[in-house]
């Protein structure tokens, strides 16, 4: 069986987290190490990203539910001599920028993108200087009621 709406937009956000370079004009290279819904990333594969799929509301609208994935994005740099304060700013700010990009943000299965919360995060690991930020979003979309395959 094919995946579900649900599915095929979370995949399309983790093939665009790819995306984020700073050749790309982001302030980091997050895009060189996508993952999806880890507790633990090691040093060595810093500056990653990661997208945890969250729970969702749903509103019927005729023979549509309406619904509203939250997704959540954490990101995690090396601290190095740098100010955690200034890279978590960047760190959110580039977070922001390529969820809400209108290239993906709305498609042809997706209604909305909306931008609901985030900041800096604390240190994740002081003993190896890590620092991150994380933003959460409401992806709005339809499928059709009884039926998560289809809009």
């Amino acid at each position: 069986m094919s995946a579900t709406i649900r599915e095929q937009i979370i995949t399309t956000y983790v093939t665009r987290l790819a995306a984020w370079t700073t050749a790309n004009g982001y302030n980091h290279n997050c895009g060189a190490t996508v993952q999806r819904a880890v507790q633990h990333v090691e040093f060595k594969d810093l500056p990653v990203c990661v997208l945890f799929p969250q729970s969702e509301a749903v509103e019927q609208r005729y023979n549509q539910n309406l619904c509203e994935m939250t997704i959540k994005i954490e990101a995690i740099a090396a601290l190095g001599t740098g100010n955690a304060s200034i890279i978590q700013e960047e760190l959110l700010g580039d977070i922001i920028k390529i969820m809400t990009d209108q290239s993906v943000a709305v498609t042809a299965l997706i209604e909305d993108v909306v931008y609901i919360t985030g900041g800096g995060a604390e240190l994740i690991n002081p003993e190896e200087q890590t620092v991150g930020a994380v933003a959460e979003f409401k992806i709005k979309y339809f499928t059709i009621i009884g039926d998560p395959y289809s809009q």
